[in-house]
């Protein structure tokens, strides 16, 4: 089993994908978060996972952690957003 995130924050919110990546790690490590707008969307996926179109695992996350988002009303219009491989 392969995991990863998905973040998406505002542009509004953060300047840059380190600073949204600054923001998750912050809220992991207990220290006091900002609270900047953002969503954190955990994606597992079998080693053996294939989907016709797309070559790689990341490829595969990105575009479920994407979905995802987009059904949480997230549009990327005005925002940042990273996949992490965990």
């Amino acid at each position: 089993m392969k995991s990863f995130i998905y973040l998406i924050g505002t542009q509004d919110d953060f300047e840059s994908i380190d600073d949204l990546k600054h923001e998750y790690f912050n809220d992991l490590s207990g220290s006091e978060p900002d609270r900047r707008n953002m969503s954190v969307y955990p994606v597992s996926l079998d080693e053996g996972c294939k989907v016709q179109g797309y070559d790689t695992l990341e490829e595969i996350a990105l575009m479920i952690g994407r979905g995802e988002a987009m059904s949480n009303d997230w549009c990327l219009d005005g925002t940042v957003s990273v996949l992490l491989d965990f």
